[in-house]
């Protein structure tokens, strides 16, 4: 089993080498469009990464999920569902707190 935790958000220097890589439209819509995935999960679903996400995607994901993460954990708006990784982030799931 692969061991993606090496994609994990380190710094934001990433956001200006896609942005620059992928053009500014195509990378907001990708950011837009894991946002939303990340939005619509339900208590308990998991989603596999390693499954579902194309190998060239995969440390793009994983920033923009982990950015998604460190916002939620930051809002005074929290809901009562976060987001978490296993060890390796192979995958992610929804919890319900």
């Amino acid at each position: 089993m692969p061991d993606y935790s090496k994609h994990r958000l380190q710094n934001w220097e990433w956001c200006h080498e896609y942005r620059s890589r992928m053009g500014v439209d195509v990378y907001e819509k990708y950011i837009d469009d894991i946002y939303r995935f990340l939005l619509t999960m339900h208590p308990a679903q998991f989603f596999s990464i390693e499954k579902n996400v194309k190998q060239e995607n995969i440390d793009l994901f994983i920033k923009v999920c982990c950015m998604f993460i460190l916002e939620q954990s930051l809002s005074s708006n929290r809901r009562k569902l976060y987001h978490t990784f296993n060890p390796d982030y192979t995958e992610i799931r929804c919890v319900c707190v």
